[in-house]
């Protein structure tokens, strides 16, 4: 009866530790596919980081050479899609990671969206003045955002990069 016992409780324990492995394992596999999964949407998301890493010198081009207002309309259109876009692939990041650079990159990405959305819907003469009240702006964000382009992990993204771009994405004036 004793050995009964004994037998029937290292079946219990070999079967729960076989269970908690198992378990462990599937749950390692599962963070590792999260892992994965939020650095090719960040990948992606680059693709529309690499197309706002030029939209000071496109205003600048547009304004230099009098382009039609329903050419400056189109491309504040494009860029406010990629800072949407961009501004989406953060607050998924940060929804995951619950890092303040995530929150940071996002909130700079809203402020983007909106200027753009602004210009978008202005008239053709406030417009003007709001791109060419902002073009330094503009233009120091494209560095900036030429610079999150080099890194492929969101992880890796420096802080101080972060805190810079939010702080630039503050100055632009939308009034």
């Amino acid at each position: 009866m004793i050995r009964t016992r004994r037998k029937s409780h290292v079946v219990v324990l070999v079967v729960t530790l076989i269970v908690l492995l198992f378990s462990s394992y599937a749950l390692w596999s599962c963070r590792k596919d999260e892992e994965s999964l939020l650095t090719s949407v960040y990948i992606y998301g680059l693709k529309d980081a690499r197309g706002l890493s030029d939209v000071g010198g496109t205003f600048e081009y547009l304004l230099r050479e009098n382009a039609s207002d329903d050419l400056v309309v189109f491309y504040a259109r494009a860029y406010s899609i990629r800072a949407e876009h961009l501004e989406d692939t953060f607050g998924l990041l940060q929804a995951y990671k619950n890092d303040e650079r995530f929150q940071l990159m996002f909130s700079a990405m809203s402020n983007y969206h909106l200027f753009f959305q602004v210009v978008s819907f202005s008239n053709s003469t406030r417009r003007k003045v709001l791109i060419e009240k902002n073009l330094e702006t503009l233009k120091e964000l494209d560095n900036l955002i030429g610079e999150v382009t080099k890194y492929q992990n969101p992880d890796d993204l420096p802080p101080k990069l972060v805190e810079k771009i939010f702080q630039t994405s503050e100055k632009l004036e939308v009034q």
